[in-house]
């Protein structure tokens, strides 16, 4: 390693340390202390001073929580040795089966745990690297284990705020307002500038769980380099600006994030996974966002989305009809008709499957024959579907098609074919003629084919978003 490379780290970490012994023992420090606090040193503050109380006060207020921690062996020691919650409590990612791992790692002498979605056993080498992994134990994360039980739990539930859009707002969550005691209130980190080095380089990059970082502000460009990236989880992000921005890989993962104000930046890469969104945002170009569940309704003025959408996870549940409103407008007002149309067929999609009754019947039939107006070209493959069933009918009742003299025929499997498709676009040459109940049939099959027609030719004319 380059000398002045060892000693800048050396210089570092001597500095971090220096700055964790000051503060370790200050349940209240100031907020840019704790953003100067590297990850570790900050998790460690948090496991003194902070996690102990919030894990104590979900003991108090969350549905079943002491009994979830019992039937999965699990405590507040192992929660805390872990340094990162949001695994133990949200709903298993993108996955039927429900089952966590705790998992312990250890890599030069040093070890450490962490939550798997895969059982990890025994010795691995990547990148050059040994590593070695024991399983502690297998359990379900709370929300999961409450579902097994037809309940639910609503974790961040913010309830209580003092001065609030000011950069002195505090946020308490599941807050008792009849109650003389003080409820939990998130460990407070926003209202003020986001720190970054002379390089624009995030000062501390840090993955935040249960924090009020309420108008915290974002301007210019901001990157991720060697001091970590920046996330949010189960976080009050409200009120936040970013003006200015550029700055990548930015997620939100179960927060509320209202009032956000993003004007005259750059977007890349930044995910929203079961957050309340909404705010204005202005003149921005958005790239590779995507949308995960809860919900999503800001005002977008001036802006121009790539590659943004809205996933699906099936353990949370679609509330983005706003969502797929707006993108459908602004793919519309880009020219992008592909995806105009794809918002526009999610839109109606979810109001087909909230609807009921007969408006929910006509909204499947809309979709499944032509895409509710935006996929005429299935009415083709409906047609030749129609041709195909009627062809069938046609040849099992064949001895009641007759010649237009009268004289009985011996149809072959392609007379029905030609039966059917002269019946179905009204052509008539008047060869053959049905009798019987079959007239019926018959009649049904030209009205169908003349809606048909006017289905295709008003769909191809109107296919737009």
């Amino acid at each position: 390693m380059n000398p002045l490379r060892e000693q800048y780290l050396k210089d570092k970490e001597k500095a971090a340390k220096e700055l964790f012994e000051r503060v370790k023992d200050n349940p209240k420090p100031d907020i840019t202390d704790l953003w100067s606090l590297p990850e570790d040193y900050f998790i460690e503050w948090r496991k003194l001073h902070d996690f102990p109380k919030l894990l104590n006060h979900f003991d108090k207020t969350l549905l079943l929580f002491k009994e979830w921690k019992s039937d999965n062996k699990l405590n507040d020691d192992i929660l805390l040795k872990n340094g990162e919650l949001t695994p133990f409590f949200e709903k298993k990612k993108l996955s039927k089966k429900k089952r966590l791992f705790l998992i312990e790692q250890t890599h030069e002498n040093k070890t450490r745990t962490f939550v798997s979605y895969k059982k990890l056993e025994g010795e691995k080498h990547n990148f050059g690297k040994k590593f070695h992994f024991k399983v502690l134990l297998e359990f379900y994360s709370y929300l999961d284990w409450l579902e097994q039980r037809g309940k639910s739990e609503n974790i961040l539930s913010i309830n209580s705020r003092t001065a609030p859009e000011s950069d002195y707002e505090s946020v308490s969550i599941h807050a008792d307002v009849y109650s003389a005691s003080k409820d939990f209130e998130l460990l407070k980190m926003g209202g003020v500038d986001a720190p970054v080095n002379g390089f624009g380089i995030l000062l501390r990059g840090k993955r935040l769980e249960f924090v009020n970082v309420c108008g915290l502000r974002l301007k210019g460009e901001i990157n991720f380099g060697e001091e970590g990236n920046l996330s949010f989880s189960y976080c009050a992000c409200d009120n936040m600006l970013a003006e200015q921005l550029q700055m990548p890989l930015l997620q939100f993962e179960h927060c509320s994030v209202t009032n956000f104000k993003i004007v005259d930046s750059k977007i890349q890469q930044w995910r929203f996974y079961d957050c309340q969104v909404s705010g204005d945002f202005e003149n921005t170009q958005f790239r590779s966002v995507s949308i995960w569940g809860g919900y999503f309704n800001p005002v977008m003025k001036g802006c121009t989305i790539f590659d943004f959408d809205i996933e699906k996870d099936k353990s949370l549940p679609d509330k983005n009809l706003y969502a797929y409103k707006i993108l459908k407008k602004m793919y519309a007002d880009q020219g992008d008709d592909v995806n105009a149309i794809k918002y526009f067929i999610k839109e109606h999609n979810f109001l087909r499957k909230n609807s009921k009754g007969l408006n929910k019947i006509s909204k499947t039939l809309s979709f499944f024959y032509w895409g509710y107006g935006r996929k005429p070209l299935r009415i083709l493959w409906v047609s030749l579907l129609t041709l195909c069933v009627f062809s069938a009918i046609y040849w099992f009742n064949r001895d009641l098609i007759v010649l237009n003299n009268g004289t009985p025929i011996d149809l072959t499997v392609w007379d029905c074919i030609y039966f059917s498709s002269t019946t179905f676009t009204t052509l008539g040459y008047g060869d053959y003629s049905p009798t019987g109940y079959l007239r019926i049939i018959a009649v049904f099959e030209s009205f169908f084919g003349v809606l048909n027609a006017g289905f295709l030719v008003a769909g191809l004319a109107t296919n737009k978003y």
